[in-house]
């Protein structure tokens, strides 16, 4: 007994057994973007363009991010095949690359039931950054050449007025929408609705949401870039496979940087060949914090089911990584003539081999007093993950 009393004692007071230590890459000045990090959420809330740039830092991959077949169709049999070929009834790849947008939600919606196997979780997306706004206007481009009018006559399209021909002096960015779509796994939507974001209906809308608690958040998406011409082949990220925002409400005078992500498999039977699983993704995460104040970051795991560690043993993920084992551990970044510790700690630590972590292009601003860098994990999932990860300082 004293030997256990002894142990329980030491665990106390010491805190982590165990620490990483990761170094420190540059000691210049906090590039300016990071420096908004530091900011009061409701002053991010209330710049689009400045939440936009935030959310631009998050850089996510999958390993299946290049696609070999340009077009999809419903998988209706025969009939699936043949409207496609002869009618033209498809979805379209801008790209045979899967593409990052972040924009500004203009509107949010959600299937009220299951349509053969669509339950659409959808989010139409305007644009303050310009690459994502030209981007799109390849899309709008391509569409007006097909010139497809859709089957009612309230959404037929005049293709000699904008978005189709536009005035690049005097853009008008409403008109210029992305629908970003996705059917997550029957199984997930309601354990989803509560955890990440809403999916059934009755519920609400993100406003209502714990998770945003905005009606027009800032929001990332990541997945296949096409034209929908099952309808007037409007632009689409269909689906999007990743998923992020950073927790702006406007009444939060709090600097704790909360964000929310999400990797997830289209699970409709529509985009076999653009969204397979399991889904092995990384991303990164921007931070910046005081080294004069207590430096925490925790980590929550929402929505997941059964991870795959052999699926990550092909991804590049360096030596010094942790994993969410343990609940609390003591990350040490040292450099020249400096060394801080940051608490990380795991809300609900699960043991697998399928989700890995590590800190990279560190910088310490001495004048300012700011630690910056990136924040990384790698996941490999059957169908989808999402967590909360908030830098605390």
């Amino acid at each position: 007994m004293r030997i256990l009393a002894h142990c329980i004692f030491v665990i106390l007071i010491v805190g982590p057994l165990s620490a990483q230590t990761f170094e420190l890459k540059s000691y210049g000045p906090t590039p300016t973007i990071f420096q908004a990090l530091l900011l009061p959420n409701y002053k991010i809330s209330a710049n689009d363009s400045l939440n936009e740039q935030l959310v631009d830092l998050v850089i996510p991959m999958l390993a299946d991010s290049t696609v070999r077949r340009k077009k999809q169709h419903h998988k209706l049999g025969p009939i699936g095949w043949f409207i496609s070929t002869f009618g033209g009834f498809n979805w379209r790849a801008m790209s045979k690359q899967k593409e990052k947008f972040v924009g500004t939600v203009v509107r949010e919606s959600r299937s009220g039931k299951e349509q053969f196997t669509e339950y659409d979780v959808n989010f139409d997306l305007n644009f303050h950054l310009e690459k994502y706004l030209f981007r799109v206007f390849a899309a709008y481009d391509r569409q007006g050449k097909i010139s497809r009018f859709d089957v009612t006559r309230k959404r037929q399209r005049d293709y000699k007025a904008p978005p189709f021909v536009r005035d690049t002096n005097n853009i008008d960015i409403r008109q210029y929408r992305l629908h970003c779509e996705l059917t997550p796994e029957r199984a997930y939507r309601g354990p989803l609705n509560y955890l990440y974001y809403p999916t059934l209906p009755g519920g609400g809308g993100l406003k209502e949401h714990p998770n945003f608690e905005e009606e027009e958040p800032t929001v990332g998406f990541y997945g296949l870039f096409c034209l929908d011409c099952n309808h007037s082949c409007h632009p689409e990220i269909h689906p999007y496979e990743w998923m992020w925002w950073l927790k702006a409400k406007g009444d939060d005078s709090t600097t704790v940087k909360e964000w929310n992500l999400g990797i997830f498999h289209e699970a409709s039977n529509r985009q076999k060949k653009w969204s397979k699983n399991p889904k092995i993704g990384q991303v990164r995460l921007p931070f910046a914090m005081k080294v004069d104040k207590a430096m925490r970051i925790e980590i929550e795991h929402g929505v997941m089911n059964r991870f795959w560690p052999e699926a990550l043993s092909a991804w590049a993920i360096p030596t010094g990584h942790f994993n969410s084992g343990q609940g609390n551990l003591e990350i040490a970044i040292k450099g020249k003539e400096f060394a801080k510790k940051i608490d990380m700690h795991f809300i609900n630590p699960i043991k697998t081999g399928g989700l890995k972590y590590w800190f990279d292009d560190l910088n310490y601003d001495a004048e300012n007093g700011i630690l910056s860098g990136f924040l990384y994990y790698a996941v490999a999932a059957e169908d989808l993950y999402t967590c909360q990860i908030r830098f605390v300082n």
